[in-house]
């Protein structure tokens, strides 16, 4: 059986867009994991922290507030009163420091604040930040790798020997939501009543945008209750297929 121009030329068309939009998002996709991993590098990296030497001048003690929402409590802290080598004083939560002690210290170049411990330079935004853009990217190449097994598979196909599926009009759907056919742009309730395709199930339901006029459907009595039809690509956010509503009806190639 010989492909319809008309058919070959509307697949041909869904596989190049299919390979735009994967060549679209790879870049997109390459962008964002390059872009989180630069955040992350620079976060990391950046010298939030000074060491500093310092000499314990006095010792005292201040209250915290610590633990989880539902648990916070508050809680007395030892903390030494320090002075550093030019001069500048600070304190530092330390149970070991003594007065008269030198130590090494940590004073964040943000706001002078110093602590024994070395401070990260990540902080929750920066996760939020770089693990955000990460996650858009990895979801971006997800898309990109989809839409080029599209296209190749689109390229590829052949309507004749593609798994059969036939698609039955769900009326009392369309009973309830009469709107569906009075736009200019019809939405079509489908169900699968059988299929060959093990990714399009029978008893899956399917919206079918058909323009009449347009598109090449016979509506002169309302809308088709049978749909004949071919997959030619099932991915997981839409389904390309061949329809007819009779053996002598133009196929016709749409998502569904």
């Amino acid at each position: 059986m010989i492909v319809p121009d008309l058919v070959a030329d509307r697949v041909r068309q869904l596989a190049r867009r299919s390979l735009v939009t994967a060549v679209v998002t790879a870049v997109l996709a390459a962008a964002g994991i390059v872009g989180a991993g630069v955040l992350g590098y620079r976060a990391s990296s950046a010298q939030v922290a000074e060491p500093v030497t310092v000499t314990v001048r006095s010792e005292g003690t201040h209250q915290e507030r610590r633990g989880g929402r539902r648990s916070r409590r508050t809680v007395e802290v030892r903390h030494v009163d320090v002075t550093t080598a030019d001069g500048r004083t600070g304190r530092v939560s330390s149970e070991d420091l003594q007065v008269g002690d030198t130590a090494r210290v940590w004073r964040r170049t943000d706001g002078g604040a110093m602590s024994e411990d070395e401070p990260s330079g990540l902080g929750v935004g920066d996760v939020l930040l770089a693990g955000g853009t990460g996650l858009v990217g990895l979801v971006l190449l997800g898309v990109a790798i989809g839409s080029a097994r599209r296209a190749r598979r689109l390229r590829a196909t052949d309507v004749a020997s593609s798994p059969r599926v036939a698609f039955a009009l769900d009326e009392e759907k369309l009973r309830a939501e009469p709107h569906r056919v009075q736009q200019r742009v019809w939405h079509l309730p489908l169900t699968v009543t059988t299929s060959e395709h093990r990714k399009v199930a029978a008893g899956s339901s399917h919206d079918l945008f058909l323009e009449p006029g347009e598109d090449p459907v016979d509506v002169s009595a309302g809308a088709p209750r049978q749909w004949e039809g071919r997959v030619l690509h099932a991915g997981l956010l839409s389904t390309v297929v061949a329809l007819r509503t009779s053996p002598q009806a133009p196929w016709w190639v749409t998502d569904v």
